[in-house]
């Protein structure tokens, strides 16, 4: 049972027993959280050469075949072998377009010699207050008397919408989420995109309102796996992050949704787009941590 405890600055936090899902039979492991971080214990005897921790990435994709994999994209500690290991909670950010996606969390790595190497991912809620960085706080539009503004307040990103002025139809303000997946001889640099509406205008209208980054309230849940993941892995992840699948008989699991947002951080780009009558007028990059 997990309880309220203010830690390092963030309220809210919490502590107690992670559920455990052991994806890579690698027999009884403990997870707990206690001051702001996960501490696991593994199994005596465990063949491991050694034991790293950090933030790190999977990625997946349903094609021609299926393809995914996991690697760290900061390293917190890198140590021997070890039946004991801490690391620091982080929150767990993404996209998934039905099986293509990018889910990124605390993780940590274990070295199997001979073997493929077993990871742990954490997923676990947070409570700190997201910090967000506009680069331009005001858009406009060359054509039409139409601007927004945008600045932070109350844990999230305040916006108005002023569409005065004539000549255009509608005005609209869209916020793109992007996670780049890496290069492919195929398409050159890769990313999955979503899209979301802030606010739509007549001529003549204001609209002012506040979005507000999306943090999982998931339970706090530590899933290994082999460093090679299969469907069925990818699906029991997207499970426990409350994404619906359903089975169909003979076609395997569908997605119910898409795409799915998993979480805002850091590992995802930000743009805020003001449009008229669906075109590009001005844009502005936004950067959000939790840290």
């Amino acid at each position: 049972m997990f309880k309220p405890l203010n830690v390092l600055g963030c309220s809210n936090a919490v502590e107690g027993e992670a559920r455990v899902i052991d994806r890579a039979s690698m027999g009884v492991i403990r997870c707990s959280i206690e001051g702001g971080r996960a501490r696991i214990v593994l199994k005596k005897g465990l063949n491991a050469r050694s034991v790293q921790t950090g933030y790190g990435r999977l990625f997946f994709r349903q094609g021609r075949g299926w393809s995914a994999g996991l690697k760290h994209l900061s390293i917190e500690s890198k140590n021997p072998a070890t039946i004991s290991i801490s690391m620091s909670l982080r929150e767990v950010a993404g996209l998934v377009k039905n099986f293509y996606g990018v889910v990124c969390a605390p993780m940590v790595k274990i070295d199997i010699p001979h073997g493929k190497d077993i990871w742990l991912m954490m997923l676990a809620p947070i409570y700190n207050t997201p910090l967000i960085e506009i680069s331009k706080p005001v858009l406009t539009a060359d054509r039409a008397s139409v601007q927004a503004s945008l600045s932070v307040g109350d844990g999230g990103l305040r916006y108005s919408l002023n569409a005065y002025g004539s000549g255009f139809r509608r005005a609209g303000l869209e916020l793109t989420r992007q996670v780049y997946t890496g290069w492919s001889t195929t398409f050159g640099r890769e990313k999955i995109t979503a899209s979301e509406k802030l606010a739509e205008a007549w001529p003549g209208e204001n609209i002012q309102s506040t979005w507000k980054p999306i943090k999982r309230h998931t339970e706090p849940t530590i899933i290994a796996m082999n460093s090679i993941p299969s469907r069925n892995d990818v699906v029991t992840l997207l499970q426990s992050l409350g994404y619906l699948i359903h089975n169909v008989l003979l076609l395997g699991p569908r997605i119910i949704h898409s795409p799915f947002i998993v979480g805002d951080g850091e590992a995802v780009t930000y743009r805020v787009r003001l449009k008229l009558d669906g075109k590009l007028m001005d844009e502005t990059e936004l950067r959000i941590s939790f840290s």
